[in-house]
């Protein structure tokens, strides 16, 4: 499900900032893994919880091409169609690595949202809903599971549209 945000609010505003940090956090780690490793990953996985998403993971490291898997990865899944690596932690280069990562990775906090009726934790139940802010277009939006609109207060707003 989409929440759009509508243009020139205050919404629209808000999740630029956070799908700006997004995608500018994202290729900084995709930058530290290449300085570290000597290859650019692909993709690269991410967590949430507790309203917080977008948590960019040194766990969740994918290359399209199998052959450039650097030495300083091992694998973190035995799937040999989408293998995901992981930084070797065992070396003190690893363990300084993750260290630096976590200090520098925090990802987004969802908790600004609340503001405009888009609540990432329900306050009933204290359930955190996964969230991701994105844009396609030129239009801002958060990604949100269909369950999220039967928690929320209210699906009408003037800072924003619901597509399910």
């Amino acid at each position: 499900m989409k929440i759009i945000a509508k243009q020139g609010s205050e919404l629209e505003k808000l999740l630029k900032q956070m799908n700006e940090q997004l995608l500018r956090e994202q290729k900084e780690a995709k930058d530290m893994i290449q300085e570290h490793c000597g290859s650019r990953p692909d993709s690269l996985g991410y967590g949430w919880i507790f309203g917080i998403t977008a948590e960019w993971r040194y766990t969740l490291i994918g290359f399209d091409d199998k052959g450039l898997i650097p030495e300083k990865l091992i694998p973190n899944n035995d799937n040999k169609e989408h293998p995901c690596w992981k930084i070797n932690t065992r070396k003190k280069e690893g363990k300084e690595f993750i260290e630096k990562w976590c200090n520098q990775f925090k990802g987004i906090d969802g908790e600004p949202l609340s503001k405009f009726g888009i609540p990432v934790m329900h306050e009933g139940t204290g359930r955190y809903f996964h969230w991701l802010p994105l844009e396609k277009d030129g239009i801002y939006y958060v990604s949100v599971s269909s369950s999220f609109l039967d928690l929320m207060p209210s699906g009408k707003s003037d800072q924003f549209e619901i597509e399910v």
